[in-house]
């Protein structure tokens, strides 16, 4: 109950439901890319599911001080999110590989402090390699995104600050922000989207478009939509 670390060794773990985290103060580490965990299950489960005991009873429940990193989750057409938190705080997930799942790669809701998200590779997976719900104060920086369905969806949040990611080739959409206060993108590579670079939607405001290279895209560069908008963004 009070936390600790776990190491995973190189070598190849397959799992067919998904393993569970509900401890704070505890950190999961592999050997890099050696490690590497394969879900195959075909039900939509995640691989990894982090989340208080009571989280579903209480609404309201946090466990504080999760770390992931230096290891490779991969899942397949008909598994779920390779990484689903809820109600994590300070949750840091760094130098993780995440591939080929059936949902998102990464899914963090109701972490409402600091979640942070860093020099991982997040591809291939069939919806948002990134989706953010109901978060606060979170820091992306430092990844590649590539060919995910859309490289980040952030809705309901607050403070996002996404800078230095590599985002290519997305089957649908580079960047979506809904309903999100007080957030900066910048120096952000997005190129080569079937949809559109950057999208805002469903009353954001305070937001800072910056130095961001934007290049080859079906559907256009910047979207700004909604009719409420309460401010439009900076973008410079």
């Amino acid at each position: 109950t009070n936390g600790g670390i776990v190491r995973l060794p190189p070598g190849n773990f397959e799992i067919r439901e998904p393993l569970i985290l509900n401890t704070g103060e505890t950190r999961i580490t592999g050997a890099g890319s050696a490690t590497h965990i394969l879900n195959l299950n075909t039900n939509g489960q995640s691989a990894l599911m982090i989340h208080p005991k009571e989280k579903a009873k209480k609404k309201n429940a946090r466990i504080w001080r999760v770390q992931i990193d230096d290891l490779r989750i991969s899942g397949n057409t008909n598994s779920g999110d390779a990484i689903f938190a809820n109600g994590i705080n300070e949750i840091f997930i760094h130098g993780v590989s995440i591939d080929r799942h059936g949902g998102h790669g990464i899914h963090l809701t109701d972490c409402t402090e600091n979640p942070r998200v860093a020099d991982s590779m997040i591809t291939y997976n069939a919806f948002a390699g990134l989706n953010i719900v109901n978060c606060h104060d979170i820091v992306v920086n430092g990844n590649q995104f590539e060919e995910n369905q859309d490289a980040l969806r952030c809705a309901d949040s607050f403070n996002l600050c996404m800078n230095g990611n590599n985002i290519d080739d997305h089957l649908r959409h580079g960047v979506v922000i809904e309903n999100t206060y007080g957030s900066v993108l910048a120096g952000n590579m997005i190129e080569e989207c079937n949809g559109t670079a950057i999208i805002l939607d469903r009353d954001c405001y305070g937001i800072t478009l910056s130095a961001n290279v934007i290049a080859h895209h079906l559907e256009g560069g910047i979207d700004l939509r909604g009719e409420q908008l309460q401010s439009r963004p900076v973008v410079l």
